[in-house]
Formats: C-alpha cells, sequence, structure tokens
C-alpha cells in the first residue's frame, strides 16, 4: 500500500554537531548518556542511534524495552541502559539482551540476582524529589547497600532525575541536587562508588549547576530543543534536527468570493480564492486548529495560512500562491528559498510546545534522513542556538 504523501525531515548530522556540543559543555572527563526514548523524541530511534554509535557515544537510555530489543535486533551494539517502565519479572529477559536495568526497590533487585547472569549489571535510580520513578532518597542508601555487596549483582551506576523550566524549578532542583550530593558522599565514605553517577540532564547541563557527578544523560539538547527559559541558560551552540514537517498537495479547488469554509463557515473568503488539501489530520498527529491560534504553511516559499484540520486532511487558503497545483510540497517546517519557518514556530502557531510537537507526529509520520552536503547550511537556514537546553 502507498504511504500518506507526508513526512519528517530528520538532519542526523545535526545529532551527531549536537552530541560534541554537548560532550564540550559536560567537560571532556565527564561521560555522556544520550537519551532515546520515546522514538528518540519523535525522530527515529534507529537512525539516531546509528548516528550516536558513530560518536562512540558512552550509553543509550531509554525506557521502552521494545525499543530498546529493536535497537538490538537491528544490530546496535552501544551500551544500553533502561530508565523503568518494566515489572521485576522483566529483568532476567533484559539481562539475556545485554541491557541494564534500572532498579529501585528489593523486587527489582532480587529479580536482577537470581537472572542467571551473574553478576548481572543494575542501575539503581535514586527519587530525589521528582516524585516519579525512583528509591526514595531517605531509603537509598540501604537498596544502594544491598545492591553494592549482592555477590550476583554488579551496581554500575547510580542516578537521579531532576528536570526544570525556569528559575523557581531551577532552585528546586539545586535543593535537591544537594541532597543527592549527599549520598553520594555517604556511600563513598563505606567504599561504595559504582562507576557511573548521574545527576543532571539537559537542563541542569545547560544552566550550568554544579555538579559533582561523573556522567550527564542528555535529550532535549541532542535534537536542538530546549527545556529552560533563556534567561537562565548558557550560550550553547546546537542545530534542529527536525528540518522539515511537509506533505504534498492532493487536491487544488477554486472558491467564489464570500464563500463560507472550514467547519461551520468558520472561514469566509473575501475574494475568490484557491485552497489546497493535504493528507496530513488529527490521525496523523496534526494538532487541531484553535482561536486566536493562525498556523501556516510554505508552499513555493509563499507563507499561507492553515484554515482547517479533520481526521484525516487539512486545508490552506492557496490565495497567495501563483498556479497551485497537485503534487506541489506543502512545509509546515521547511524553508523554500529565503522563507523558513522553523519547529518552534510552528509549534507555537499550533498551541503546542517543540516537543509536544514531534511527539503527535512520532510514529505516526514516517521519518525521512536528509542528505546535505558537508558545506551546507542546514535545511532551514537556522543559526546556532544560543539558549536552549534537555
Amino acid at each position: 500500500m502507498t504511504e500518506r504523501s507526508s513526512w519528517i525531515e530528520v538532519d542526523l548530522r545535526a545529532i551527531e554537531r549536537n552530541y560534541r556540543e554537548v560532550q564540550r559543555i559536560a567537560g571532556s572527563g565527564r561521560r555522556v548518556i544520550a537519551s532515546v526514548k520515546a522514538n528518540a523524541y519523535g525522530h527515529g530511534v534507529l537512525d539516531v542511534a546509528r548516528a550516536l554509535e558513530r560518536q562512540d557515544v558512552f550509553a543509550l537510555w531509554t525506557g521502552h524495552v521494545g525499543e530498546a530489543l529493536a535497537l538490538r535486533a537491528a544490530g546496535i551494539r552501544a551500551r544500553i541502559i533502561l530508565f523503568g517502565g518494566y515489572l521485576p519479572a522483566a529483568i532476567p529477559e533484559l539481562l539475556r539482551h545485554d541491557l541494564t536495568p534500572t532498579i529501585y526497590d528489593e523486587e527489582g533487585l532480587a529479580a536482577a540476582a537470581a537472572s542467571g547472569q551473574s553478576p548481572a549489571p543494575v542501575y539503581v535510580k535514586v527519587d530525589a524529589g521528582l516524585g516519579r520513578l525512583g528509591v526514595p532518597i531517605a531509603e537509598a542508601a540501604h537498596l544502594i547497600r544491598s545492591a553494592a555487596r549482592a555477590q550476583a549483582v554488579r551496581l554500575e551506576g547510580v542516578y537521579t532525575h531532576l528536570p526544570f523550566a525556569n528559575r523557581k524549578g531551577r532552585d528546586w532542583a539545586a535543593a535537591c541536587a544537594g541532597r543527592f550530593d549527599g549520598l553520594l558522599e555517604a556511600l563513598r565514605a563505606e567504599g561504595i562508588a559504582p562507576e557511573i553517577t548521574q545527576l543532571w540532564g539537559s537542563a541542569g547541563l545547560v544552566a550550568g549547576l554544579a555538579d559533582r557527578t561523573n556522567a550527564v544523560c542528555v535529550g532535549h539538547l541532542l535534537y536542538g530543543l530546549s527545556p529552560v527559559d533563556a534567561d537562565i541558560a548558557q550560550p550553547v551552540q546546537l542545530q534542529p534536527v527536525c528540518t522539515g514537517i511537509k506533505s504534498r498537495l492532493i487536491h487544488v479547488a477554486r472558491h467564489a468570493r464570500g464563500a463560507d469554509l472550514a467547519v461551520g463557515g468558520r472561514y469566509r473568503l473575501a475574494d475568490a480564492t484557491s485552497v489546497g488539501v493535504i493528507p496530513l489530520g488529527l490521525g496523523d498527529g496534526m494538532p487541531p486548529l484553535r482561536a486566536p491560534v493562525s498556523a501556516e504553511a510554505l508552499v513555493r516559499g509563499t507563507r499561507v495560512p492553515v484554515i482547517g484540520v479533520s481526521l484525516e486532511h487539512t486545508v490552506l487558503d492557496l490565495s497567495g500562491v501563483a498556479a497551485p497545483r497537485v503534487g506541489d510540497e506543502v512545509a509546515l517546517v521547511g524553508a523554500f528559498g529565503d522563507s523558513a519557518i522553523g519547529l518552534e514556530a510552528c509549534a507555537g502557531k499550533l498551541g503546542r510546545s517543540p516537543l509536544e510537537l514531534m511527539m503527535s507526529f512520532s510514529g505516526r509520520l514516517a521519518a525521512r534522513v536528509a542528505r546535505f552536503a558537508d558545506s551546507e547550511a542546514t535545511p532551514l537556514g537556522i543559526r546556532p542556538v544560543e539558549a536552549v537546553g534537555t
């Protein structure tokens, strides 16, 4: 069956460059763990994992067992660590596929110890304040001691997760980080020093927060996305990885002046004009239009309004486009000549964050790996980002 004519374009060179920039700001003595969860933030997990392997990434991190198994089946040999998202009974199977599980309770530790993979590598996740997965920090020392002393288990890492987006969140995260540092210091005093300790993700890294651990786990930064407000971010040189969200016109029609278009006649034509339809709707991840949102697209370098979104289609006002034709390329994100719409701008017009928009389309639109000569700029012509972060 022929696939629908809508797709996402991904520039893997940008992934590789962003990874090198992350390594630079993390410091040469700090390992970088790349988060490829949620289909690599919607960018295509297999292609992204291969690009990161080419950069000799220390490890990949995901919470999805099926995703991790698919990476192994595709020949990805990098270390893969699982955040969580599975029952203790699944841990032996993870270990059999050379996947490193995270544990945060005695049940997980027992499952790893009984797996037959001796010693079974594990990471322990500490809940230092987020209140999601992890052994509560007040109970963490006991579980970590048990893991460190278990003969059938090898404690490879201890980590936590403290995401934030603004000054208030940064202050909260810094206070939580102090408690996590205290835990690690107490463990070191007992002779427990796992190979990997990790505190910050992209937010903490780009905000320049103090870090006494030896690894960072980054997601947003790799994809050129920002997790924090610009006023708390250090300047970093990142490039967009999603360079296009595109489709093609499948229908062009002429309508008379005064015609009421879209559902309920919400769009009245001031003049006779053409409208176009692309095969990209709610079922493909296209967000619904919400007033006063005024979404736009590019057709032959001309910005055109989006006037309607239904289950399988989006309708465009083509009044500014000379002789539009079926088959013309349409970009919600992308560039034509001197005109460009970036991911952030598109997401804002649709009432979403860039990551939310990528997640809307993830797994619904095919990701095409863009091929560009090394001398070319990225397709959007976007200058390096100066304040972005996870």
